[in-house]
């Protein structure tokens, strides 16, 4: 149906820090695709939610209303719109929003760097994964990021919700059942740029005088963690997802409800005969 264009670069640097008695090795890799959809006879393919395939943009871009806050007097949810002579208003019908381009699951960025020490009979090993520029659809925000219109349980930031003219604030006033600004637009559009401790190795080798006289040429034990911390600003369970119903190759950073990556800890014993 079109024609998309892919242009990247990675770099990889792998470096022996320290030699001898302690060792200390680092790799380092960085890596950036941009890729954009060159052709597509003019028609924009629809995804759900927010996903689209428009030319001259990136594949699975989200394309919708632009979400404009909440208005202090009544607690509207508003959108960016324009008027008849083509001046940037605000409203508080989504019907009358302009579309445009809110957000791109592609990241600009992933990288990755990966450090292992070893002192005589012990190793120790970590890994840090990143992705950087990027933003995550939050589907079920219209469920339970939705200033109380639905009936599920609510997101704690829901607590600061518009209550009485003059308030501030970007959460809409709560309706129960009265769509307001639960549509889908950039309100649930969220940066998802994270960096996270993949893994973690400690380990300890047997030594040799020790394992032979049982008849192994190698016994190791180890301890090793996934997952186990992470730093981002995104406000869903977990940023690195794709929810398994929806993904496709124009549905990309869609979270609904999805679970997110389990931590998990391993405690393993390795013996070579």
């Amino acid at each position: 149906v079109g024609n998309l264009e892919n242009k990247g670069v990675e770099l990889v640097i792998n470096s022996a820090n320290l030699v001898g008695n302690l060792k200390w090795n680092t790799s380092f890799n960085i890596a950036r695709n941009r890729n954009e959809i060159t052709n597509l006879n003019g028609q924009v393919i629809e995804g759900d939610f927010l996903s689209r395939a428009v030319e001259g943009e990136p594949i699975g871009i989200f394309y919708g209303p632009k979400y404009a806050g909440v208005d202090p007097a009544n607690g509207d949810a508003l959108y960016y719109g324009r008027d008849d002579d083509g001046n940037v208003i605000t409203t508080n019908n989504i019907n009358r929003a302009e579309l445009m381009k809110v957000g791109d699951p592609n990241p600009d960025y992933i990288a990755g760097i990966t450090n292992t020490f070893s002192y005589k009979n012990f190793d120790f090993s970590f890994l840090f994964q990143g992705v950087f520029g990027n933003q995550v659809y939050n589907g079920g925000g219209k469920f339970m990021t939705a200033n109380g219109d639905f009936l599920d349980n609510q997101t704690k930031d829901q607590l600061r919700r518009w209550q009485n003219p003059g308030d501030i604030t970007d959460v809409p006033g709560a309706r129960l059942f009265g769509a307001n600004g639960t549509g889908e637009s950039s309100r649930y559009v969220y940066d998802a740029t994270y960096v996270r401790l993949k893994n973690i190795t400690l380990g300890y080798t047997l030594p040799d005088a020790l394992t032979t006289k049982v008849g192994f040429s190698r016994v190791r034990v180890y301890a090793s963690a996934m997952n186990l911390l992470t730093f981002t600003e995104y406000e869903g369970w977990d940023p690195e997802v794709n929810a398994d119903t929806y993904a496709s190759n124009i549905n990309q950073g869609i979270d609904f409800y999805s679970a997110p990556q389990a931590k998990i800890i391993n405690f393993g014993l390795t013996a070579s005969f």
